[in-house]
């Protein structure tokens, strides 16, 4: 387990500051609460409490104290004021003050505003430093939209809690990422390609997993044409992006301006009435343990001001609902019902909720450690995988390496449809870029060069997270042809063919095509792969890559084709003054 997290704080007495924050409401009431002033405890506590793996730490999340996704062997570590410790006292805890954070230094955001309208300059909007504002996000995605049209759809999913109850609030929105094709992004199950979808601030105060979402979808759409691995998953995959899951709790939160709210939740007012604000009271549902995969069980409260409150009733929230929608339609349901029943090999999809922090990489099941998922293995190597490509995080379902939790995003997701869902909760535990509000300078330096490898790897995953189906049908081993043949300068298309015979059925919806070619300026460059019936199917478009040779293995979906028969690659340089040959090219279908 890790080293100590911190090291341990005296008690220290601060001011206190008053700011605004949205709270009231009134149990059973339709519409929202007013938005009243409250006053929030100028320092803010983090107490190490005594919570082993199981029981102890079960107990603690019931009893509703605010426990962050931390662990440090032994121990988890409660967010509270100067009251708390003696709470957890009287609940029969073990406690030591770990860290007394500083009290606030109010300012608002540049250019606050609560509605979201989309200016020019709205991009420029920023709090804490640089971190962007919702209108900022929005118009972000505003503007990638207008300046890629051949690669973006963008997506409004539904309405925040305040935008239906006509108090301001936001649109729901996605953005899908590809080299747009026929039926690309379209909302259905039939798509093309397969779909990776990741997420960010479904709990509204962790900032990091905003900004990662906007450098990722600025990665995908600045590197078109230009990075070949950014390339070659654009001609094969649909990125999907959430960038903000919460728009209405990460505005409370932003309202803070240099001293951000504790806000997790969303802004639903209709239950619980006397939450003081502070960062162990609070408005809201907790969008991660409001789902219906377990809704209610462990690491949930009923308690409406805590920060883990499941909600009146499972899938209850609207954010919810528009995010399972959208979900089901991007994914085909492929699991039963059974908590140990697997999703079949061939099941294509990844989906990413980023969190903060402490640098762990979980998977279902949360809701229990008593029983493993039908496709553990899969999902365990993954998890495995991105953990060391982060440099060395932790992983596990969250039982094993922090506390169950039920009601989860990424339990739903693989619960009712199959699809291989993970968490990342991003950021060290302890140092100068821990907690969820690191400096702003922590994006660039320390979590982007560590989520960037996870997100292009997860993203490759997208078509065979599960493998494939196992060891192909006999007969049906990769065919490799290994004769040269020459690719002409700027002239007619070659090809070169593999014969599959012996092997029963249809092909893959995520058939793998590896190509080795040796040419100058691969962006000269258009391949498509040839079914036995001589229907193409493009697996590489021409472009300005100026980049030497093609070492990349496509995925495609030729699931209409029968898999028996003479298959062929196509290549032909669409431009003049560069030469080259096909070197060898493999089909597994």
């Amino acid at each position: 387990m890790k080293s100590t997290r911190r090291s341990l704080l005296t008690l220290a007495v601060a001011g206190v500051a008053a700011a605004a924050v949205v709270t009231g409401g009134t149990p059973g009431t339709a519409g929202p609460a007013p938005e009243v002033a409250a006053v929030q405890a100028g320092p803010t506590y983090v107490y190490k409490v005594h919570a082993p793996l199981g029981a102890a730490a079960q107990n603690l999340l019931g009893r509703g104290f605010d426990v962050l996704e931390d662990r440090d062997g032994d121990y988890l570590f409660v967010l509270g004021d100067a009251t708390t410790g003696a709470g957890l006292e009287q609940a029969g805890f073990s406690a030591v003050i770990d860290e007394v954070l500083p009290a606030p230094e109010w300012q608002p955001p540049a250019k606050k505003s609560q509605s979201p309208t989309f200016e020019a300059a709205d991009i420029n909007e920023t709090y804490y430093g640089g971190y962007r504002t919702i209108n900022a996000h929005w118009a972000h995605l505003d503007l990638v939209g207008q300046q890629y049209p051949a690669l973006t759809t963008l997506v409004d999913y539904g309405d925040s809690w305040k935008k239906t109850q006509g108090a301001g609030g936001y649109d729901l929105r996605a953005i899908c990422i590809t080299k747009k094709n026929a039926g690309d992004c379209a909302l259905n199950t039939s798509a093309p390609k397969p779909r990776f979808f990741v997420m960010g601030q479904l709990h509204a105060r962790e900032l990091t997993t905003g900004d990662t979402a906007w450098k990722w979808i600025d990665h995908l759409t600045t590197g078109y044409g230009v990075d070949a691995e950014v390339t070659a998953l654009l001609d094969t995959t649909e990125v999907w992006v959430v960038p903000i899951a919460n728009p209405d709790g990460v505005n409370i939160v932003q309202q803070g301006g240099n001293s951000p709210r504790y806000q997790r939740k969303n802004a639903n007012t209709t239950n619980g009435s006397n939450c003081s604000g502070t960062s162990s009271s609070q408005v809201g549902i907790d969008l991660n343990r409001n789902t219906d995969s377990h809704w209610g069980g462990a690491g949930t409260s009923s308690n409406p001001c805590d920060q883990t409150y499941k909600g009146p009733s499972a899938n209850s929230e609207v954010e919810t609902k528009a995010l399972q929608a959208l979900w089901r339609n991007l994914y085909r349901d492929r699991r039963g019902t059974g908590v140990t029943d697997a999703a079949p090999a061939d099941t294509t999809g990844v989906v990413i909720s980023m969190h903060s922090y402490s640098n762990l990489v979980l998977f279902p099941w949360g809701w229990t450690t008593s029983y493993k998922t039908g496709n553990d293995a899969a999902l365990r190597g993954m998890a495995r995988d991105m953990a060391s490509l982060a440099g060395g995080w932790q992983y596990g379902q969250p039982g094993e390496v922090l506390y169950n939790a039920a009601g989860a995003t990424d339990d739903w997701v693989y619960d009712d449809l199959g699809v291989a869902s993970f968490v990342w909760e991003i950021g060290p535990s302890s140092g100068t870029c821990s907690g969820f509000f690191p400096a702003f300078s922590c994006q660039a330096s320390t979590f982007w060069p560590k989520t960037k490898p996870m997100l292009m790897y997860a993203a490759k995953k997208a078509a065979n997270p599960y493998g494939g189906g196992g060891n192909p049908p006999v007969g049906c081993a990769k065919q490799t042809n290994d004769t040269d043949v020459a690719i002409p300068d700027n002239g007619a298309a070659v090809t070169s063919a593999v014969t599959i015979a012996g092997c029963e059925g249809n092909a893959s919806a995520s058939s793998q095509v590896e190509v080795h070619i040796v040419h100058t300026y691969r962006g000269d460059l258009v391949i498509d792969l040839v079914a036995p019936d001589g229907t193409a199917y493009r697996l590489k478009a021409s472009n300005n890559d100026s980049g030497d040779n093609i070492d990349t293995t496509y995925t495609a979906n030729v699931s209409s084709e029968a898999r028996n028969g003479t298959w062929q690659l196509r290549v032909q340089d669409v431009y003049s003054a560069d030469t080259g040959r096909i070197d060898s090219w493999s089909l597994t279908v």
